[in-house]
């Protein structure tokens, strides 16, 4: 086997590196024999053997000394490792801080934006009931309504071959619905009615959206609560009593993307709000809470279990059981919008109402080769579930 030097190898380096492969090499002689020839010395094998000697002494003196050292270098890495760590908790720590300082200045913005549309100037309506309606009012039928209220993208404006929508056109629409519901609540004698609200502005999610809307969030806002509230007004001369639950419409959260929403972050849940200051001069209406789910109202008619949601979580086909299995109670009815379209189908026994838009269709709708009439439904419920649907045309 071939022994070279290594570049910048001292003497007592190379002395010592072949040194301790004597046992490989063979003798000692044979060892000094290959050190002469590297070093270009004449030594004997002794001083080659008692240089190497001393070494290992040395060495073994010191080995204590060594291990110190190592050790203490251990334990410098596994402080230094201790203190990436306190640093990145510290990081991750600030960065939680500033998410939370972020999302508590949006909420007080938020609510600096309720208190405005919840201020002095909303005018509670006087109460003003028609006696003619009061001695028209039903006592005990037996029956009672559930209206949809969806899907009304107040602010886009729509003008194409199909549909024209705007803020007149709205009125229209759901005056005529308004008398459409009067009109089946005397057809059945109805004596309560239930009204479920989801997705009241266009808002501002869709590029498209920011282009077709003509009024701006709070505008539109404003707009569909003082009609939905004139409406609300109108029917609680008709029926013993009008009970309201809002729903989140996924057109009504206050920022673009859906990522950057924060929960309770939406328009819908100002409704309530707004009902209530509204109407309060009114004993028989009664604007609910959703106490499980901000997005899922749950109520009961007649012994029914009804489920409500705007539909843009929720699929037809599968909501049965996901809500059973969510919340340990299988609905009897349940109310989906989003789709734009008038429907139901029947899961498990359970019927599952889809109702369409007010608004009609826009481009968006046209762009993707769908149309849709502006529509809603009107369920006639009794002790036995849904008498009857009705399909509501608008336009």
């Amino acid at each position: 086997m071939e022994y070279n030097r290594f570049e910048n190898e001292t003497d007592e380096e190379v002395i010592f590196r072949i040194c301790s492969q004597k046992e490989r090499i063979g003798t000692w002689q044979e060892t000094a024999d290959i050190l002469n020839e590297l070093l270009g010395n004449e030594y004997t094998e002794s001083a080659y053997r008692k240089k190497y000697q001393a070494f290992q002494k040395l060495i073994q003196a010191n080995e204590h000394k060594i291990l110190d050292d190592d050790n203490y270098i251990k334990e410098l890495r596994l402080e230094r490792q201790e203190l990436a760590k306190e640093k990145q908790k510290l990081s991750d720590e600030r960065t939680e801080l500033n998410r939370q300082i972020r999302e508590q200045a949006r909420k007080e913005s938020y609510l600096d934006m309720v208190k405005n549309v919840l201020s002095d100037n909303v005018v509670p309506f006087e109460l003003d009931i028609d006696k003619e309606h009061i001695n028209d009012l039903i006592i005990c039928s037996g029956r009672d309504l559930l209206c949809h209220f969806t899907d009304v993208h107040t602010g886009i404006y729509i003008d194409n071959f199909k549909n024209h929508f705007d803020e007149n056109e709205l009125k229209k629409r759901i005056e005529n619905y308004t008398t459409k519901i009067i009109q089946i609540q005397k057809l059945h004698q109805a004596e309560n009615c239930y009204i479920v609200a989801s997705e009241l502005i266009s808002g501002l999610i869709h590029n498209n959206l920011r282009l077709q809307n003509n009024l701006d969030l709070m505008e539109q806002f404003k707009t569909v609560s003082l009609l939905f509230a004139t409406m609300i007004q109108d029917l609680s001369q008709y029926f013993n009593n009008v009970y309201v639950y809002t729903v989140e419409g996924n057109h009504s959260r206050v920022v673009a993307k859906k990522e950057d929403s924060l929960q309770g972050e939406n328009m819908d849940i100002l409704l309530p709000f707004y009902l209530q200051a509204k109407l309060q001069n009114y004993q028989n209406v009664h604007i609910k809470e959703n106490t499980v789910c901000q997005d899922i109202a749950m109520f009961n008619i007649r012994g029914n279990n009804v489920f409500a949601s705007h539909g843009d979580k929720d699929s037809p086909s599968s909501v049965v059981q996901n809500w059973t299995m969510m919340f340990g109670i299988k609905p009897d009815i349940v109310l989906l919008g989003h789709r734009h379209t008038n429907g139901m189908t029947t899961v498990y026994d359970t019927k599952v109402l889809e109702s369409g838009s007010i608004c009609g269709a826009d481009q968006y709708a046209l762009s993707i080769r769908k149309t849709n009439k502006p529509e809603q439904t009107v369920s006639v419920i009794d002790k036995n579930g849904l008498v009857c649907l009705y399909d509501i045309q608008l336009d």
